[in-house]
């Protein structure tokens, strides 16, 4: 995927899941995207909603894209090298971000290694319910690695399983795959609110997904994440997390057949008391939208998610 950096600050952008703008994280300046680069991304978006996976020439072509990523590398304070080869970053207020193919890693810039450390105390602080038969820790952050570098700023690296993707590559989407990543993203917020925990920056950065299995992990930016009632967080900021990233994946707000009435009415409502009650009430919403549940198949490879190809 193209980087643009952004010309105030030289910070890595990030692009609109409409592919028309490209915001910068960290000192807030948006571009409207030139027609190029606004069919470049239209171009992988629609790649990825309708390519399928699985043939041998796909996957040889999603070796060499990793063979031909980018890369950088960093050094420790004790001399260490550390490359890291990417197809997904950007930079946000705290870090710059890079997606590699089994890692997630996060430079925190100079002044921010407190947040380092808050990121790494709330993830080690997750608990999950005894009666978990759906191995919950899967779909949250494990720091593998943290490291002090040379210039005094810190790396933190976390597990990503290779077929795990940014939400925010995905473009638009339609309403029954918007439909399961609520789900998904509902039984999260209920390990979060078990936890007394709240995440004030659920979106499409935070949140990966496997689109072949449909599951969705909640990996970034855990430096905001704090307990309920600290420094004024509530755990509805949970779920309007929730329904902004859903109201974000929308390819239309009217009426279609695949974007039922009452999808719409659940995105726009106001959160529930708490997660465990709003889960019921987007179940109900959910019968109410699709009826009996359906996996519609999502399959993707690499190739088509990030928008390369090979020279």
């Amino acid at each position: 995927m193209r980087n643009l950096n952004c010309k105030n600050c030289g910070s890595i952008m990030i692009y609109d899941v409409s592919s028309m703008m490209a915001h910068c994280r960290f000192c807030g300046t948006s571009y409207v995207l030139d027609h190029k680069d606004t069919d470049y991304f239209k171009t992988f978006y629609r790649q990825m909603i309708d390519s399928s996976s699985g043939d041998e020439a796909k996957k040889k072509r999603d070796e060499s894209l990793w063979d031909n990523a980018d890369s950088i590398t960093f050094t420790t304070n004790e001399g260490q090298c550390i490359e890291l080869k990417y197809l997904h970053s950007y930079s946000d207020k705290c870090a710059d971000v890079y997606v590699t193919r089994r890692n997630i890693a996060f430079h925190f810039r100079e002044g921010m290694n407190g947040k380092a450390e808050h990121m790494r105390k709330m993830v080690s602080s997750l608990d999950y319910p005894s009666a978990d038969t759906r191995t919950l820790s899967d779909f949250f952050p494990r720091v593998t690695g943290a490291f002090m570098l040379d210039d005094g700023t810190s790396l933190v690296v976390i597990n990503k399983r290779e077929e795990e993707y940014p939400l925010r590559l995905f473009g638009k989407l339609g309403g029954r795959h918007i439909a399961w990543i609520i789900s998904r993203l509902e039984n999260l917020c209920c390990v979060l609110e078990y936890n007394g925990l709240v995440h004030p920056e659920i979106d499409v950065d935070s949140v990966y997904i496997n689109p072949n299995n449909h599951t969705a992990c909640l990996y970034c930016n855990w430096w905001s994440v704090d307990q309920k009632n600290m420094h004024g967080l509530s755990s509805s900021a949970n779920l309007t997390g929730l329904r902004n990233t859903a109201k974000t994946l929308l390819e239309t707000e009217d009426v279609t057949p695949d974007t039922p009435q009452a999808l719409l009415d659940f995105i726009n409502s106001s959160p529930k008391i708490d997660a465990y009650e709003d889960f019921a009430y987007w179940d109900e919403m959910l019968i109410k939208a699709f009826g009996e549940r359906k996996f519609i198949k999502m399959d993707k490879e690499d190739s088509d998610i990030y928008g390369k190809q090979d020279d």
